[in-house]
């Protein structure tokens, strides 16, 4: 009778073994670990990041696009006073004096301005729009109006633009005229159109120039880049908000 000596089955700490029917046992070890306890096996979520949310705070010139975008004018204007002195604090242009006839070219419209809404609750009178025109250093002003008794109709002035300081621009008008009817527009006035005092326009363009006094015309101008300015109306010291629409 043949003696079979049968070793001892050793198994490694930590290992197991199945046994599948006529298969070798199969060795398994458990996943490995660090000293930590980190699952080394499991690298799905290395090198990635974790997702951060911030808030990105809007601007002042952001959140008034947004709100002209949204139908903003110049009697809402209530609405963006809080953005309009955002928008000074965050002023791009460190001397908007010396950069106003540059980035002032075109047509620009008026949609913040607290003493028109004032002036026509008192006069029963609606100015809108107000727009100014610059082209080179001449500069139009055209304001529509619209009163119940009068009709609708154009107040007009035109004169020049310059620098004044780093931070302010000088206005100068010497043509004024007004036009009647909502259609009635006239882009400008020629030089001489209010020279007799025999027509309209020159019976207005005297009282004009009687009223405009120089030393009320100059305007610091507190922000300014391509699209936006804000400047301040000395004789009233309120502030004008325009953007450019042409």
């Amino acid at each position: 009778m043949s003696l079979i000596l049968q070793k001892a089955s050793f198994r490694p700490r930590g290992v197991w073994q199945s046994r599948d029917s006529g298969h070798r046992p199969i060795a398994r070890l458990p996943p490995a670990r660090g000293t930590d306890g980190y699952n080394f096996n499991n690298v799905s979520g290395i090198g990635k990041s974790p997702q951060l949310h911030m808030t990105v705070p809007e601007t002042g010139r952001t959140k008034v696009l947004r709100l002209l975008g949204e139908g903003l004018n110049t009697y809402n204007g209530d609405q963006v006073g809080a953005a309009v002195k955002q928008l000074i604090a965050e002023n791009p242009t460190p001397q908007p004096g010396n950069e106003s006839l540059m980035l002032g070219q075109g047509t620009w419209q008026v949609f913040y301005a607290p003493h028109i809404s004032q002036l026509s609750s008192f006069a029963g009178t609606t100015f809108q729009p107000i727009q100014y025109r610059l082209a080179g250093d001449m500069l139009v002003s055209n304001v529509k109006y619209s009163n119940p008794l009068l009709g609708e109709g154009w107040l007009s002035a035109g004169g020049t633009m310059a620098r004044k300081y780093d931070d302010a621009v000088e206005i100068t008008f010497d043509r004024f005229w007004v036009d009647v009817g909502a259609d009635s527009l006239r882009a400008d006035l020629p030089r001489d159109a209010s020279s007799s005092l025999l027509t309209a326009d020159g019976i207005i363009g005297a009282l004009g120039r009687a009223a405009f006094f120089p030393q009320l015309a100059v305007f610091p101008v507190l922000y300014l880049d391509s699209d936006i300015s804000v400047f301040r109306f000395t004789p009233l010291d309120t502030l004008i908000a325009v953007y450019k629409v042409a």
